[in-house]
């Protein structure tokens, strides 16, 4: 759901698999004015796809920050890499979120095997920035996007999209080959 009271600039979400239901909203922790924890009672009160669902007594909460805004400038140092929804490198939003784990994974992959085989020099091209000079137009996509601050802002900016303009800049920026830089092109900087 993409609701800029309940998600400032980001998304909810519900997945019934039949046996749990997990619910969950996303956003700018800063545009929460009563915190993330009511804006998630508020969307399961009356979230799609929980209509007569039981609701037990005992509810198991996780959570935690996730980045929101694109791929971190900084996703490594000396004690870890960080890879996937940690790294900000999914996407939930266009189903863009398998594909750059997987790059990402591949990536880190490579630079742990190099640090491990000749020291900790191949660290640093483990880099955040350098990856997202490669994807300019979805950063500036979610920026605008982050500007939306109503439902009927989001609405408008839903319908734009759907205009011929509108799908192919989203098809170019989000879907294209070059939606996520490749392992080559994030070494090569």
């Amino acid at each position: 759901m993409l609701d800029p009271s309940i998600a400032p600039g980001y998304l909810a979400w519900v997945v019934n698999d039949g046996q749990h239901a997990h619910v969950g909203v996303a956003g700018y922790s800063d545009r929460y004015p009563d915190g993330m924890r009511k804006a998630l009672q508020r969307f399961s009160k009356e979230a799609p796809g929980l209509a007569g669902v039981n609701r037990p007594v005992d509810v198991e909460r996780r959570g935690g920050p996730i980045p929101v805004g694109g791929l971190l400038r900084r996703i490594g140092c000396a004690d870890g890499l960080l890879v996937g929804d940690a790294a900000g490198a999914v996407s939930p939003l266009t189903a863009g979120g398998l594909d750059p784990c997987l790059r990402l994974s591949s990536l880190a992959a490579e630079v742990l095997d190099s640090a491990l085989r000749g020291g900790a020099a191949a660290l640093p091209a483990y880099d955040g920035a350098a990856l997202r000079a490669h994807f300019r137009g979805r950063l500036m996509l979610r920026r605008g996007l982050a500007q939306v601050r109503t439902p009927a802002a989001a609405s408008l900016a839903f319908t734009l999209l759907r205009t011929r303009p509108g799908q192919l800049a989203a098809r170019r920026i989000l879907f294209g080959d070059r939606s996520f830089p490749t392992r080559t092109e994030a070494w090569s900087r």
